[in-house]
C-alpha cells in the first residue's frame, strides 16, 4: 500500500503545468473565454441588452455588476448558440480627459502581461486617426488560441466630446479574432 501511494504521488510530482499560453486560462472581472454567458446572466437580460458586431454572427453585451478593477465590461458570443459561449471579453477603465493616466496604467499592465506572456509574441500598434483625431495605441500579445490586448483610445474631445478617454483589456479567442479581422478590414 505505501509502495501504491508513493507511486501516485511521485506521478503528480512529475506532471509538468501547462504553459499559461491558453486564453481560457485567464479571466476579467472572474470571467473568461469559453463561459457560458448564461453563468452571468440570464436569457431574458441577454436579447433585450445585446447589440450586433457590424452583422449578425457576433453580438456584444454590456455586463452590469459592481466590478473590482473595471467600470464596463463587455462580452462578445454568437446570438445562434444556446450555450452563448464567450468568444470575447473586455474590461474598462475611464479616464476622463486624461490619456496621460491611461499610458501609464498601460505601462503598469504592458509589464504584468510581458511577466506573464513573454515578450516574444508582443507587438506595439499605434492605430491611425483617418482624419478623426481619435487614436489608439495598443499592445498585443498572441497566444497560441487568442490574444490579450490592452488598448489605450485617445478620444479627441472636439469630434466625439461625450467620449472619455479609456484603457481597455481585452481577451479574444482565435475564432473571434479571424471573425474580427476579416470583417473589419
Amino acid at each position: 500500500m505505501k509502495k501504491l501511494l508513493a507511486i501516485i504521488v511521485l506521478s503528480l510530482c512529475l506532471i509538468t503545468p501547462s504553459q499559461a499560453d491558453d486564453i481560457k486560462d485567464f479571466e476579467i472581472e472572474g470571467i473568461s473565454i469559453g463561459d457560458s454567458l448564461l453563468d452571468y446572466t440570464n436569457k431574458s437580460y441577454i436579447n433585450d441588452n445585446s447589440s450586433k458586431w457590424y452583422n449578425d454572427e457576433y453580438h456584444q453585451l454590456i455586463l452590469k455588476d459592481d466590478y473590482q478593477t473595471y467600470q464596463d465590461v463587455v462580452v462578445s458570443f454568437k446570438p445562434k448558440d444556446k450555450k452563448y459561449i464567450i468568444e470575447s471579453i473586455s474590461g474598462a477603465i475611464h479616464y476622463g480627459k486624461n490619456i496621460e493616466k491611461c499610458y501609464k496604467k498601460q505601462n503598469e499592465l504592458d509589464k504584468l502581461f510581458s511577466a506573464m506572456f513573454g515578450v516574444k509574441n508582443r507587438r506595439v500598434d499605434i492605430l491611425p486617426d483617418n482624419g478623426t483625431k481619435n487614436t489608439s495605441k495598443q499592445i498585443v500579445f498572441e497566444l497560441n488560441d487568442g490574444s490579450a490586448t490592452i488598448d489605450c483610445l485617445d478620444w479627441d474631445q472636439i469630434v466625439k466630446p461625450n467620449f472619455r478617454d479609456k484603457i481597455l483589456v481585452s481577451l479574444d479567442s482565435s475564432k473571434f479574432q479571424e471573425w474580427l479581422y476579416k470583417n473589419t478590414k
